[in-house]
């Protein structure tokens, strides 16, 4: 008895090392894969994506805003399964389109809408007029939106982040929108 006792106890042992070890390999394992990660990541960050590289269009903005991970990007192209095209004609744009992605774990919504500078009607004169003095716009009867144009004047983003609280200019998320807003605004400049 005292020999069988003996035997479940040695393998007892055995199980419990080989676990020991094996769990051991599996955190060098994940480490290793993470310091991949970051190594990648940080390989990735320092490729500047520069605007001069796309085409001067809302279809070239969007590309642009998916290299630089501003809007959901599937295979290395925008992720259309987030976007949903708009009714640009209630701003008087020629085309607009609509993304839903997130950052820092928080809901986002970045709206893109071009104009054709050389053909603006009433509409896009007065929404344009409204954004550059006051940075809002109202259309029907909705709510008061913020908007940014860009310095060409040939686009308008709306973007909205329920998460930032203007007054707290150090939160991630609110760095982020003034990054993408500086990067909108200088885009086809």
């Amino acid at each position: 008895m005292k020999r069988f006792l003996t035997a479940i106890l040695c393998a007892g042992l055995v199980a419990i090392t080989a676990t020991g070890c094996g769990y051991t390999d599996a955190l060098d394992k994940a480490s290793s894969a993470t310091q991949e990660t970051t190594v990648a990541s940080a390989d990735e960050a320092e490729t500047e994506v520069k605007a001069d590289s796309y085409d001067d269009s809302l279809s070239g903005l969007c590309d642009y805003f998916g290299a630089k991970g501003y809007i959901t990007t599937k295979d290395g192209k925008v992720d259309e399964s987030v976007m949903t095209k708009m009714d640009s004609s209630l701003i008087g744009a020629k085309e607009g389109k609509k993304f839903t992605t997130t950052y820092g774990g928080k809901s986002v919504t970045v709206e893109l809408y071009e104009y054709d500078t050389n053909n603006l009607n009433d509409k896009a004169n007065e929404i344009i007029a409204s954004v550059e003095k006051d940075g809002k716009f109202t259309i029907l009867d909705l709510p008061e939106v913020t908007a940014y144009m860009s310095d060409s004047g040939k686009y308008l983003m709306i973007y909205t982040d329920a998460s930032i609280d203007d007054s707290k200019t150090d939160a991630d998320n609110y760095k982020h929108r003034e990054e993408v807003i500086k990067e909108f605004k200088a885009f086809k400049k």
